[in-house]
């Protein structure tokens, strides 16, 4: 089958809404032909290559708005490979994609939304007619849709939007895998860490990941009876500053609030397969504070837990379902230092009640990327 996919960002940009589908295309190519549009979003990239037997095209522009794209000339591909195409496939969310959405359906081919989150972005009166605007293209792309992809019930019958879309949802937890880990990588994290506590952070530095709070919840006045401060590393793996579109201002606050308060702290920059293994491996503890619903699972803690780790996450609609179905981590409120600080403490004291070989083996179940890749095979073979 010739499968058209469109995504405003895409490898080697990192993020749960890039690495989600990555991984399934790299299945999905071993039996069809796979296309990827995308932008061209920094300008050392080529226009055209292959990637896990993939053929990604992409796509100049005029201008960025926010994080996203004014693009006509996006016209021309979209048409051109639309009538190609076999099955065209979305990422959501985006506002980009509206005209090939649209083409779709003039062509009369069959296309597929696959949707990631909602975007919540900064209250301002630009974010809120760029918010606007994207949560109207989003919803006509699901009303074109012949059908929705989407992580998790709890995630999705939390919008309000859901009411209209629910009949054609269908629901997949992501592909994520048991990553082999890098032993050379992990000797000498292990040298580096040596006896201190390091709570650890995987993903891009971007606003609504809430890392303010985390690192609140790490200085002295927040360890009341707990372990002294100074044993504590904060570390950080994911792209930050100026590799993550629109947040390097946001990257230069966590620097700010990390020097003011004191806190050690390591950042390891975009880890990948066996390093990234080797991490999670590594830190005592993996903390996704996130404060809104524009995270709507946060695969991180599952790759973590497979290997051993126990999370901390915040209670939010899809976010909290990993902690949820495994036991294997604390759930606290958005925004709650206090609780992130008493989670910390409760895990590094009970480390056997949250990671023993019981529960990592129920994870390795639950989140069998096997399941995954057979949904998507069934679903694309229903066209």
């Amino acid at each position: 089958m010739k499968i058209l996919f469109f995504s405003p960002y895409f490898y080697p940009y990192t993020s749960g809404i890039t690495t989600y589908p990555q991984k399934i295309f790299n299945h999905l190519a071993k039996k069809n032909q796979i296309k990827i549009l995308t932008f061209r979003y920094d300008e050392k990239l080529k226009k055209t290559e292959k990637f896990d037997g993939c053929q990604i095209i992409r796509m100049d522009y005029w201008f960025k708005i926010s994080k996203g794209f004014l693009s006509p000339q996006s016209l021309i591909p979209f048409f051109k490979e639309a009538k190609k195409a076999d099955l065209i496939l979305l990422n959501i969310p985006n506002s980009e994609g509206l005209p090939l959405a649209i083409l779709a359906k003039i062509l009369r081919r069959p296309f597929i939304s696959i949707f990631h989150c909602q975007v919540f972005l900064e209250k301002s009166f630009f974010n809120r007619v760029v918010n606007c605007f994207l949560n109207f293209s989003i919803f006509v792309q699901l009303l074109l849709s012949n059908n929705i992809i989407a992580y998790t019930k709890d995630y999705f019958k939390s919008l309000d939007i859901s009411r209209f879309f629910l009949k054609k949802t269908r629901f997949i937890l992501p592909p994520v895998d048991l990553l082999k880990i890098n032993q050379k990588k992990l000797n000498d994290l292990v040298n580096l860490k040596r006896n201190k506590i390091w709570i650890g952070y995987a993903g891009r530095i971007a606003s609504e990941k809430g890392l303010e709070y985390l690192i609140q919840s790490l200085t002295p006045a927040g360890w009341p009876n707990g372990l002294p401060a100074g044993e504590i590393e904060l570390v950080f793996a994911g792209p930050y500053g100026k590799d993550v579109a629109g947040e390097n201002k946001y990257f230069q606050k966590i620097i700010t609030l990390l020097k003011e308060n004191k806190i050690k702290y390591r950042f390891f920059g975009n880890l990948s397969g066996g390093d990234l293994s080797a991490f999670y491996k590594t830190i005592d503890i993996l903390t996704l504070p996130s404060i809104n619903q524009t995270e709507a699972f946060g695969m991180v803690q599952v790759e973590a837990m497979l290997l051993g780790t126990p999370a901390i996450a915040s209670n939010l609609p899809g976010v909290r379902v990993p902690i949820r179905l495994t036991k294997m981590g604390i759930l606290v409120e958005p925004k709650n230092s206090q609780q992130i600080s008493e989670a910390i403490i409760k895990i590094l004291k009970n480390k056997n009640k949250f990671s023993n070989e019981f529960l990592i083996n129920k994870a390795k179940k639950i989140f069998n990327i096997k399941k995954t890749y057979h949904f998507y095979d069934k679903t694309i073979n229903l066209y």
